[in-house]
């Protein structure tokens, strides 16, 4: 069974993790992780590493692409990061450099960002 993670220094891994992965080109469900990008809704930004990552790849324990698969959707994960999370605003003096950040990560792997992708920066 698939664990949520319980404490923020996992999601720190695997936001490292995501990002190592896309980096390498590993694959998700037989797609290149790129591919995959527009299929996302809900990302989460830390501040620190100026890194997002995906609330399915991040929310669960010791994630690696081989597993992603195998773990439930997204929707459990994105309740427990809620615990160190918030969404961004669209009036937050943030909101429009995090946007053209994570566009330009899609445009850099030839996708588009989700027209109602949200960003959660830490509370």
């Amino acid at each position: 069974m698939a664990e949520l993670v319980t404490e923020l220094d996992e999601v720190v891994v695997n936001v490292k993790q995501f990002n190592a992965d896309l980096a390498n080109g590993e694959y998700i469900e037989g797609k290149l992780i790129a591919e995959k990008l527009s299929e996302f809704k809900h990302w989460y930004y830390i501040s620190e590493l100026d890194m997002f990552g995906p609330s399915k790849y991040i929310g669960y324990k010791t994630m690696i692409c081989k597993d992603y698969s195998v773990y439930n959707d997204g929707r459990e994960t994105e309740k427990v990061l809620k615990k160190w999370f918030m969404i961004l605003a669209e009036d937050d003096s943030l909101y429009t450099s995090l946007w053209v950040k994570l566009n330009d990560l899609h445009y850099e792997h030839g996708k588009n960002l989700r027209k109602n992708a949200e960003i959660h920066i830490l509370k």
